[in-house]
């Protein structure tokens, strides 16, 4: 293992990037494709176009029924009404299917419910359990004389066993519960957990290049303050606040496999800017959050694991509409490995020159050898020993150029190179460059010599074409990291 600016060392990953570097060529392409998949088949399910029609169709059939129904029941709306609405949808979506359960609406508490609902479109599927609508002015609607917003001005929505499923993706959401309501300006998810439709071998299979497993699962969700009007106008998301409580993240990255081609990744601020509609996001905060990460380099091996818990993030002032001073706050901390906390504050201008933010940061005092749960397995080192006190950096990028510092004091540092086949430190080749490295080229210990000093590591790094956001921000950490060791 060589210790240069791209290569690993301590608290460093090689240039074949692995989690420590967050924005890999894998993950990045992965990240880019997924959301994509995933948004083609979202568009088409529920497109405004079919939301519109839908609505339409259920709003006649209430007024429809609304006078026959103290002498027929519900046999009009479960029987001739729902059919007639299944047939008005196929009619204006060729190769959709809706289907729609027992229907009941109460006209005294104007109330409509469905037991269930399903619709297959192209590469995607809904399915949910009950839909219950209330509040709705549905003769305004029927007329179109009354915006859009007076209609839903006093609606409420409460949805129940949500399923989507994007087979073209190979992923699938379900959420047992979710609520909105217009008057309260609120929108809750409860149990919403976004998973592969396949198993790992089986998904990676089915991709040509390198990709990455997600599995996300997310107990509540709340968006408060949200601009309901400003929505069904004009498509603009507005909200005061998105709260995401303890979420997990669970990833796996394969490496055995060619990484897709494609253009370079979009920075924050251009994929911010690349979304249409206005978005203003006051505060989105995550609370106890969990990351798990984990990178294989030969299928069926066991994978390196690298975790973050306890994570807690505040991100202020999220919008593409701002003027020359909009900038997102971030504060976020976490557990690394359960060893280390690690705090970091950060600002990214919205304006001004392309790759441009500074960030700060600390982290406490922790055991290295715990970083081997991912070391071993993804990148064949291991930390045979070591011992970090405090690390603090500062690091400010300028049109993709870094520059900062990294204060750091620890001790006993001694890594070994590990054979890429057996993963083990045996063998003539792995004990000359282990003991190359650790003589040569590794700097054991830093603290305050005798007069005092202390040796500060050195942020140089310019971004590459094919660098990601997360990647500017962990190679110029890294190579003030490697300066430091040195």
């Amino acid at each position: 293992m060589r210790l240069s600016r791209r290569g690993t060392i301590g608290l460093s990953a090689p240039k074949r990037p692995g989690l420590l570097t967050f924005g890999s060529n894998r993950l990045r392409a992965h990240l880019r494709g997924l959301p994509m998949r995933i948004g083609r088949s979202l568009k088409n399910l529920l497109n405004h176009r079919t939301a519109r029609v839908l609505a339409l169709c259920l709003g006649g059939v209430i007024l429809f029924a609304a006078v026959l129904i103290p002498w027929l029941g519900g046999a009009i709306l479960s029987g001739y009404a729902r059919r007639k609405v299944e047939r008005a949808f196929a009619e204006a979506h060729p190769g959709c299917v809706l289907r729609i359960g027992t229907l009941d609406y109460s006209l005294g508490a104007n109330r409509l419910e469905a037991q269930t609902v399903t619709l297959d479109t192209p590469g995607a599927a809904l399915a949910v359990g009950r839909v219950t609508l209330t509040g709705v002015r549905w003769a305004r609607l029927l007329l179109g004389r009354t915006a859009r917003a007076e209609v839903f001005a006093k609606a409420s929505l409460d949805v129940t066993g949500l399923r989507m499923e994007f087979t073209h993706a190979h992923y699938g959401i379900r959420t047992a519960r979710l609520r909105a309501s217009v008057p309260g300006s609120e929108l809750v998810a409860e149990g919403t957990e976004l998973r592969p439709l396949l198993g790992d071998e089986a998904l990676f299979a089915a991709d040509a290049f390198r990709t990455t497993r997600f599995h996300v699962v997310v107990p509540e969700c709340r968006v408060m303050g949200w601009a309901f009007s400003d929505w069904i106008q004009a498509g603009a998301f507005r909200a005061r606040e998105v709260q995401v409580l303890h979420p997990s993240l669970d990833l796996l990255a394969d490496r055995d496999k060619p990484v897709q081609p494609g253009p370079s990744p979009l920075m924050v601020d251009q994929a911010l800017a690349a979304i249409r509609p206005p978005l203003q996001l006051d505060l989105l905060s995550i609370t106890d959050g969990h990351l798990t990460y984990g990178e294989r380099v030969v299928v069926g091996a066991a994978p390196g694991v690298l975790t973050f818990t306890a994570l807690e993030m505040r991100a202020e002032d999220i919008t593409n509409r701002g003027g020359a001073a909009a900038a997102i706050r971030l504060k976020a901390q976490g557990k690394l490995m359960g060893a280390g906390a690690l705090k970091v504050q950060m600002t990214l201008p919205l304006t001004g020159p392309q790759v441009s933010l500074h960030y700060t940061g600390t982290l406490s005092a922790m055991d290295l050898t715990s970083l081997d749960a991912f070391l071993d397995h993804a990148e064949h080192i291991r930390i045979k020993s070591g011992w970090v006190d405090g690390v603090a950096f500062e690091v400010g990028v300028i049109a993709g150029r870094a520059h900062g510092q990294v204060h750091g004091n620890y001790r006993d540092l001694k890594m070994a190179i590990l054979d890429q086949t057996t993963g083990t430190e045996k063998g003539p080749r792995n004990r000359v460059a282990t003991f190359l490295m650790n003589t040569f080229r590794l700097r054991h210990s830093n603290g305050p010599d005798a007069a005092g000093g202390v040796k500060v590591g050195k942020v140089d790094y310019r971004k590459k074409q094919d660098d990601s956001f997360m990647q500017v921000v962990w190679f110029s950490l890294r190579s003030g990291v490697l300066d430091l060791i040195k």
